[in-house]
């Protein structure tokens, strides 16, 4: 039997979608066991009736103050009835023959100590497999770690042994909403556990403009100790070299300094003073760098990706006023004033082009339109573990 989970959070107008494809499924030997992470929408008003309704399937709902999807994943395990923990969030649905395919599959782990258990690939709604087909035909036996390997690429469809996720439950943070999964599943797999991998799509799901994906990176910085956790576990699950990782932390400190004592953060990252300390140097050393170019210089960055919004979080620290931004996607930026390099554009006297690759052609055609400007290549000023 199969304990089929879902926490959910203000999603009364879509659960609608998951429930019936449980009403359509070939074997209905599970149970749906809901949590609800403090929603506001009053979706129990949808779910009550259900439960009242005659089903080939059991549905129990419970509630809890608003702490993330983690803290409810905690809960559903602690109350699941069943061997099989299988979570489905709630802007997802089943193919119509998801327990039953992973019934089929189960048999064949069920009693082996090392697996974790299995996974189905997820779809779009179109039947694009989200992250592509894999690198095999009918299934193959990997750790959460090895999936590069056999493109298991993107999120996956994971059912794992309920007594397996009660071993290894999240960390909770207080006040803190988030944290990935990854911190979980990687742990598994560093412990040995494998998954069975099916090639066969269990979940079709459409990410939502409300949902966890959707809100991408905003979440780590939102949630920082959360944030913290998981660089310092995925350094030592994933063997990340020196350069690599501080790299990562490097990034993390950028975003958190001002919100913790920096000993904390050295703490949080499990760095050593050593380490923490040539990160503080290449970290000031760079503010030191953007102060005395843009001293006195009105101020203009090339391309507002990843880079260019990390170069003005530095330009804000130091209250150096970014003047405007130039990028292709100009009139999707809101936040600033932004334009198309074909457009006029008001005088500056420095423009940062914050792309790593391809910049000669950029510019050249910066030079072209503003001659008299002065163009620095962000990648031959930024740090080296930028």
């Amino acid at each position: 039997m199969i304990t089929i989970f879902t926490p959910i959070y203000n999603r009364a107008y879509i659960i609608g979608n998951l429930y019936a494809s449980l009403l359509r499924q070939t074997c209905y030997d599970f149970e749906w066991l809901i949590v609800d992470d403090g929603s506001t929408d009053d979706v129990a008003s949808i779910i009550y009736p259900w439960i009242e309704e005659t089903h080939p399937f059991k549905i129990r709902f419970y509630r809890q103050e608003n702490r993330g999807k983690h803290c409810a994943i905690n809960d559903g395990v602690k109350l699941a009835k069943y061997e099989i923990f299988f979570i489905v969030d709630s802007d997802d649905f089943l193919e119509d023959d998801a327990v039953e395919t992973i019934l089929q599959y189960w048999g064949g782990i069920e009693v082996n100590s090392q697996y974790a258990g299995i996974s189905g690939l997820r779809r779009n709604k179109n039947g694009t497999v989200i992250g592509g087909r894999p690198d095999f035909k009918e299934y193959v036996d990997a750790t959460n770690l090895e999936r590069e390997k056999f493109g298991l690429q993107g999120d996956k469809a994971e059912v794992f042994k309920t007594e397996l996720l009660r071993k290894f439950p999240f960390p909770e943070y207080e006040n803190e909403r988030f944290i990935t999964e990854a911190v979980i599943w990687d742990k598994i797999a560093y412990e040995g556990y494998k998954i069975r991998w099916i090639n066969k799509s269990f979940i079709i799901c459409d990410y939502l403009q409300d949902g966890l994906t959707a809100k991408g990176e905003q979440l780590f910085y939102d949630n920082p100790k959360g944030w913290a956790h998981f660089l310092r576990v995925e350094t030592k699950y994933r063997a990340y070299n020196k350069k690599v990782y501080l790299k990562k932390y490097f990034y993390y400190y950028e975003c958190v300094q001002g919100k913790f004592q920096n000993d904390e953060i050295r703490r949080m990252l499990n760095l050593s003073e050593a380490e923490f300390k040539f990160m503080i140097e290449e970290y000031t050393g760079f503010l030191h760098k953007l102060t005395a170019i843009c001293a006195y210089k009105n101020v203009c960055i090339y391309a507002y990706g990843h880079w260019g919004k990390r170069l003005k979080k530095y330009l804000n620290h130091l209250k150096i006023q970014v003047d405007y931004v130039i990028d292709k996607r100009y009139e999707e930026i809101k936040e600033i004033r932004a334009y198309s390099i074909e457009m006029e554009l008001p005088k500056v006297d420095i423009v940062f082009v914050a792309l790593e690759k391809e910049v000669n052609e950029i510019v050249k055609s910066i030079r072209n339109k503003m001659p008299e400007v002065e163009v620095i290549i962000c990648k031959d000023i930024v740090p080296k573990i930028w």
